[in-house]
């Protein structure tokens, strides 16, 4: 079984086309690089897979699951950390992993996992304070994001 495929797809942004019908799979258990210089399409790729951004053409499949624009239904299978993660300095820690959850498809279990992480990195004592407070602790908080989703398939 593939964890991710995808097949023929194709991104652009204004006249830059940035992915040209790229086409690659990724088998279950295997470790991929992914590996470029800066603005080859590797972020836009990442977010492609999350649903995050809508293709030009092309499909991508996690999981055997078709991945949908806009909907988050994949993303219960992924972890995802990117380079460098945004923070939103008006919440406090609980409040990002919570929005976190929420676009990852989490329900029922979310609360108790938030508190789970920040216990593990001893975030705990501080989850009322907003991110900008958090002086080195904003690196931390964007770890705890990729692994908020517990049953997950796949880490990016």
């Amino acid at each position: 079984m593939n964890v991710i495929e995808i097949n023929q797809l194709s991104k652009s942004f204004g006249e830059r086309k940035i992915l040209d019908a790229i086409s690659f799979v990724v088998p279950k258990g295997s470790v991929v690089g992914f590996v470029g210089e800066n603005g080859a399409g590797k972020t836009t790729t990442m977010k492609l897979i999350l649903g995050l951004l809508k293709s030009d053409s092309g499909q991508i499949t996690v999981c055997d699951e078709p991945v949908v624009y806009g909907n988050a239904q994949t993303n219960r299978k992924i972890g995802y950390l990117p380079d460098v993660p945004q923070f939103y300095s008006f919440m406090t820690a609980t409040e990002y992993l919570n929005f976190c959850g929420k676009i990852s498809g989490l329900g029922k279990q979310l609360t108790s996992r938030i508190d789970e992480i920040l216990q593990l990195v001893n975030l705990e004592k501080k989850h009322q304070k907003n991110q900008q407070l958090l002086t080195g602790d904003e690196a931390t908080a964007g770890s705890c994001t990729s692994f908020i989703v517990k049953t997950r398939n796949i880490d990016l």
